[in-house]
């Protein structure tokens, strides 16, 4: 299955990783600004709806432990 709306999260990866590195740990957690956490909290949600789940579908499947 190719999603072509994920290639963007790479970038978006990196982006905040290397704001990180440089010193700026803002970009590690932050709300509201695609930090590291927002960035793969929004792919997460990607790929649980690409697989065809809801996020409370998802939780009760077990496999987020």
């Amino acid at each position: 299955m190719q999603l072509p709306r994920l290639s963007r999260y790479p970038v978006k990866l990196r982006a905040a990783l290397d704001k990180v590195k440089a010193g700026d740990i803002a970009w590690l957690t932050r709300p509201l600004i695609d930090s590291y956490h927002t960035v793969w909290f929004e792919l997460h949600e990607e790929l649980i709806q690409a697989v065809g789940l809801t996020r409370d579908e998802a939780a009760k499947s077990g496999d987020a432990q």
